[in-house]
């Protein structure tokens, strides 16, 4: 009798599973004073508090904007539009540093919005920390994020329903209800989750903006524990409360909303109807007025770095982007491999196998990854390495890890469409001519697979190269990654050369993410 070798895709899920729960028990059994639950109970009310407030705010605001410039936006053409969509898209890979650094140079005390009052004779004060600086960062960021993921969904639409739609001539109230809102009631409530559950996990933002401990959420929280307090039992008590309160949102999510991933349909742009009324086109111009007022500005100031490049270019520069291109490039590698391997368990699960329910527990696994706080996940992963290594090398284990698993779900996305297409389409003549393994991977999967999966690659690759988080721990004059240098900068309030240093992380990610799109929409 033969044994037959488990799925490469269960063994991946089994050992990101055995990943996590190792990573939890060494911080659950580290000799340390852990305290119990009660001990921190006011404190964790606070944080979790400000944590679900913040967050809820935020997606409420980023939806705001985002479902109405999109609507503009698929309503109107006008000069300039192509070069807007870009800037939309492009927000999706915007280092959460870097946004830190426009809000402080546009609405900081001797920002751009102070300048102007104080000419205009206004000698007040205002502060942005606490709430106005998080909630406008994180607008800044998710709001363009709605609008392209929205704008996206609405030119979907067939075109023969909009021809339907005239030939019937529908109101502005009638397109809305039956050609509009369909769109918008599938896509919201994932965007809306997605939303929620970054904005509840946003580190870099609330850490500079959030002005003190009063103003904490439990990814900063545990940070804080970690970082300065050395306290691995209120770590892991803080990270189990934020992974069962994350966790449950991701399975509810993908549970209500998540459909089996189908492949996507491009069609041109068609004429709208109600684009010529003239209380729409009055709505769209505030929309897109008040839009362009609060996105432009946050913007430019990252593009103001070009006035002070020359003087950042040096050698802490140029080994700080080589090593955040290092660590960038191994996380993409990981992320994709882990994709690619998780999408095709899923698809054998739900198409050969006829077992749509397993298969939903590896589409399910790559989201549940968002759900797993980064920081606890490195410090146990840390005291593992620590009794078993030489720690001094953990930084560079640990940084393309977890960023790998990080951009699993974003490399999920394009992967797994794209296997379950070339099943449908070539899995029974595969498996009737005994083609299986390697062979199905290189002849039936690959043709099929090679664009998405660099798309994948460049986006993954993106989203590592300007992250600030796991750097906070490791970073210093050993270990230095482009975002850790741009946080020096503005630590030390440099921020000529903050800005430059931001606009070189941003022109890398943008550039990738650009290929990452014309890859995906690339025909096969």
């Amino acid at each position: 009798m033969t044994l037959k070798l488990p799925h490469p895709g269960s063994l991946v899920a089994f050992a990101i599973l055995g990943l996590v729960a190792g990573g939890f028990i060494a911080l659950a059994t580290f000799d340390g004073g852990t305290p119990t639950l009660l001990s921190i109970g006011p404190y964790l009310w606070r944080v979790l508090a400000f944590s679900v407030i913040q967050a809820t705010l935020s997606t409420v605001l980023s939806l705001a904007l985002g479902i109405g410039l999109a609507l503009a936006l698929a309503r109107r053409s006008f000069p300039g539009r192509d070069i807007v969509l870009a800037i939309l898209g492009s927000t999706m890979v915007m280092p959460t540093i870097v946004a830190v650094f426009a809000v402080f140079a546009v609405y900081g005390r001797s920002g751009w919005l102070a300048e102007g009052l104080a000419l205009l004779g206004w000698n007040g004060s205002f502060s942005i920390f606490g709430y106005p600086g998080i909630l406008i960062a994180h607008v800044f960021l998710n709001g363009p994020f709605v609008a392209r993921i929205t704008l996206d969904g609405l030119n979907q639409v067939p075109a023969e329903h909009w021809r339907l739609a005239t030939a019937f001539g529908f109101t502005p109230f009638q397109i809305f209800r039956h050609l509009d809102w369909p769109v918008l009631r599938a896509e919201t409530p994932g965007v809306a989750g997605l939303i929620f559950l970054m904005c509840f996990k946003s580190f870099a933002i609330v850490l500079a903006l959030g002005g003190g401990p009063s103003r904490s959420i439990l990814e900063v929280a545990i940070f804080e524990a970690l970082k300065i307090d050395l306290d691995f039992g209120r770590v892991a008590w803080l990270a189990l409360i934020q992974l069962a309160i994350c966790l449950s949102m991701t399975a509810l999510l993908h549970w209500a909303f998540t459909r089996p991933p189908v492949g996507h349909t491009i069609r041109s742009l068609v004429h709208r109807p109600d684009a010529k009324t003239k209380a729409l086109k009055l709505l769209d111009a505030v929309v897109l007025a008040l839009s362009a007022l609060f996105i432009a500005p946050l913007t430019f100031s990252i593009l103001t770095g070009f006035r002070s490049m020359l003087d950042v270019i040096d050698a802490d520069l140029l080994q700080a982007f080589v090593t955040s291109l290092a660590i960038a490039t191994a996380a993409a590698i990981l992320a994709c491999l882990l994709a690619l391997a998780l999408a095709s368990a899923a698809r054998r699960r739900r198409i050969v196998l006829r077992s749509p329910r397993i298969a939903a527990f590896y589409d399910l696994l790559p989201d549940a990854l968002l759900a797993v706080p980064p920081f606890a996940l490195t410090a146990g992963l840390f005291l593992l390495i620590q009794r078993l290594g030489d720690p001094s090398t953990a930084g560079l284990i640990l940084l393309p890890l977890i960023n790998g698993l990080a951009a699993v779900p974003f490399a999920y996305r394009y992967v797994a469409p794209h296997l379950l297409t070339a099943e449908e389409r070539y899995g029974r003549v595969a498996a009737s001519l005994g083609i299986t393994g390697w062979s199905k991977l290189t002849i039936m999967d690959w043709p099929v697979l090679k664009r998405p999966l660099a798309a994948g690659f460049a986006l993954a690759m993106a989203l590592s190269f300007g992250d600030f988080g796991i750097i906070a721990l490791f970073g210093g004059t050993e270990l230095v990654t482009l975002p850790y240098l741009l946080y020096e900068r503005l630590g030390a309030y440099r921020l000529d050369e903050a800005a430059s240093i931001g606009l070189v992380i941003v022109l890398f990610a943008v550039f990738l993410a650009h290929a990452s799109g014309r890859l995906s929409h690339a025909g096969d």
